[in-house]
C-alpha cells in the first residue's frame, strides 16, 4: 500500500484530461499533468488545514475520517490532517464521517432512517438529472442565461457566493461563464472538488470544469479582498436555506447539508447580497423559490425571471 501524493490526494480520480475510464480502478495520470494542477491549484482534494469546530453554527461537523479503500488510505490520512480530524477505520455512532471510497468522498451519517438517519451524499456531476443537463450543454437553461444577461454580455466573470455542490456552477460555466465557485465550508469544498475532479474525466464536460475555479473563502470577504481589476460581472446567490413552513421537513441531501451546516445567522442573506451589489460589476442574481419573498434590504429586484419551483431576482448594476 502506497500513500497518496498530499498535493493529488485523490489517486483513483487525478484531475487529468489523461485519466483512465471510471471503470478503471488505477489509471496513471502522466506527472506533468500532476504538475499542472499543483500549479492551478483549481481542484486540489483538500482544502487548506482548517478546524471544524465552527462549522455549521448549531449544525454537527464531521468527527472522523473513515477511509472504505485500504489503496486510498494515503488520500484519507492527508484529508484528515488537512481537517484537523482523527482517521478511524469506521464512523462513530450517530456522528457524521467523512468517508473515501472507490467512487470519491462522500459526507455519511451512520444512523439507519428508523433513526432518523440522512443517508449519504456527495458531489456527483455525472448522473441523475443534472448529468443529462449538462450533457445538452447550454441546452435548456435560457432562463438562467437570460439572468446573468448572457444576450447582451457574453462570457462574464461569475463568482458564484454559495456555490455548495456546484450545480449552479457548472450549468453557469456550461453557458459559458468563467465561474469562482466560493464555498467557506471546507467539508462541502471538498466534496465539490472531488465531484469537480471526476467530472472532469469525462471529454464532454472537461472544457466546462477548465472554466471553473474553488476557493475555500466566505464570499463576503473574498469580494471585499477582490482587485479592482478582477471583480466578478455577476455574482450568483442561493441561500441553501430559504423560509420554509414549521412543518416542512428538509429531505435527503438537504437535511444532512443541514445537520453539518446549521441555520444560517438572522440577516446573513441582507449582507451578503449588500455584500454582492457592493462589488459586482454588472448584475447580482439571487435564486429563490417560486413563491419566496425577495431577500429583505434596501434594494427590490429590477427584474425576475420566474420559473414553476423557482425564479432569479436580478439586480441591474449597468447594463
Amino acid at each position: 500500500m502506497t500513500d497518496a501524493d498530499p498535493d493529488h490526494p485523490h489517486p483513483n480520480l487525478p484531475p487529468s484530461r489523461g485519466r483512465g475510464s471510471e471503470g478503471d480502478p488505477h489509471p496513471n495520470p502522466s506527472p506533468s499533468n500532476r504538475g499542472a494542477e499543483r500549479k492551478s491549484g483549481r481542484f486540489s482534494a483538500h482544502p487548506a488545514p482548517s478546524p471544524l469546530a465552527g462549522e455549521g453554527g448549531g449544525g454537527g461537523a464531521p468527527r472522523v475520517v473513515v477511509c472504505a479503500a485500504p489503496e486510498h488510505l494515503g488520500a484519507a490520512r492527508a484529508v484528515a490532517t488537512s481537517l484537523r480530524l482523527p482517521l478511524a477505520a469506521r464512523p462513530d455512532e450517530g456522528e457524521l464521517a467523512l468517508v473515501l471510497d472507490e467512487r470519491g468522498w462522500m459526507l455519511l451519517d451512520p444512523r439507519t432512517p428508523r433513526e432518523g438517519g440522512a443517508g449519504s451524499v456527495r458531489c456527483d456531476l455525472l448522473e441523475g438529472g443534472l448529468g443529462a443537463r449538462l450533457a445538452h450543454g447550454a441546452s435548456g437553461e435560457g432562463r438562467l442565461a437570460r439572468a446573468l444577461g448572457l444576450k447582451r454580455h457574453p462570457g462574464p466573470r461569475v463568482l458564484d457566493a454559495t456555490a455548495g455542490l456546484g450545480r449552479d456552477t457548472v450549468v453557469a460555466a456550461a453557458l459559458g461563464c468563467e465561474v469562482i465557485a466560493c464555498e467557506r465550508s471546507p467539508v462541502v469544498a471538498l466534496l465539490l472538488r472531488d465531484g469537480l475532479t471526476r467530472a472532469v474525466a469525462d471529454p464532454a464536460l472537461a472544457p466546462l470544469i477548465a472554466r471553473i475555479r474553488v476557493e475555500v473563502a466566505d464570499a463576503r470577504e473574498f469580494l471585499e479582498a477582490l482587485p479592482e481589476a478582477e471583480r466578478p460581472d455577476v455574482v450568483l446567490l442561493d441561500p441553501m436555506f430559504p423560509e420554509r413552513r414549521k412543518t416542512a421537513r428538509a429531505k435527503g441531501e438537504m437535511q444532512l447539508l443541514q445537520m453539518l451546516l446549521g441555520a444560517p445567522p438572522v440577516g446573513e442573506d441582507t449582507a451578503l447580497l449588500e455584500a454582492a451589489l457592493a462589488h459586482a460589476r454588472r448584475r447580482v442574481v439571487v435564486k429563490r423559490p417560486a413563491h419566496a419573498l425577495a431577500i429583505g434590504g434596501a434594494r427590490q429586484p429590477d427584474l425576475e425571471v420566474p420559473g414553476r419551483a423557482a425564479r432569479y431576482d436580478v439586480y441591474v448594476i449597468a447594463g
